[in-house]
């Protein structure tokens, strides 16, 4: 057996120790960027906003938006917009992709005598979904959730979530004016 000269054992200890050293942070940075994240942090770091995407299911879908809300996948910092959109009496279903805009159309439905009536509710709004998330969001300056048209004990409204930092946002916003009848603060979890 070769003897190792007393100047190489020192360094192979230590080369021995990086070589540990490298791996241990790796694994860590690789832990860490596949850690569950919250739908807020999810949101907040994607590269579409939830507006953008509004704008660009719109054009691929001419209609009228009911509904919009970002959806998480896997707690992952991925995700896209589910954006609901009536044209014809029929409700659309088109996805955004929340970091690369890309498109996908969903199912289409026919609107059933409720949801038809909700729908021309919704039209006699004064206030528009845009404005009401812009209302909504005017103070808080977070990243929008969600957004749609709602009935609210008999009233018609829009619904806005907002995330900011580890907190949801849930405000009430009174369509024919565009007053804020209500909001409530929740903590976000990793499952929002």
């Amino acid at each position: 057996m070769k003897k190792i000269s007393t100047l190489r054992k020192p360094l192979l200890i230590a080369v021995g120790a990086i070589s540990i050293s490298v791996a241990t942070v790796a694994v860590g940075q690789a832990a860490t960027a596949t850690a569950p994240i919250n739908e807020v942090k999810a949101a907040a770091q994607s590269k579409i906003t939830l507006e953008q995407a509004l704008a660009i299911a719109t054009k691929a879908v001419k209609g009228d938006v009911i509904s919009a809300d970002y959806d998480q996948e896997d707690r992952t910092a991925n995700g896209y917009y589910d954006i609901k959109i009536i044209t014809n009496n029929s409700e659309h279903e088109v996805k955004v992709n929340a970091n690369t805009g890309k498109v996908i159309k969903g199912d289409v439905e026919r609107l059933d005598k409720e949801d038809l009536a909700e729908y021309n509710t919704m039209k006699q709004a004064k206030v528009s979904l845009n404005q009401a998330i812009k209302k909504a969001n005017q103070t808080l300056k977070g990243t929008v959730l969600e957004a749609d048209f709602d009935m609210d004990f008999g009233k018609p409204v829009y619904k806005i979530e907002i995330g900011k930092s580890n907190q949801i946002h849930k405000v009430v916003v009174d369509s024919m004016n565009g007053n804020i009848t209500r909001s409530q603060v929740s903590a976000a979890d990793i499952d929002d």
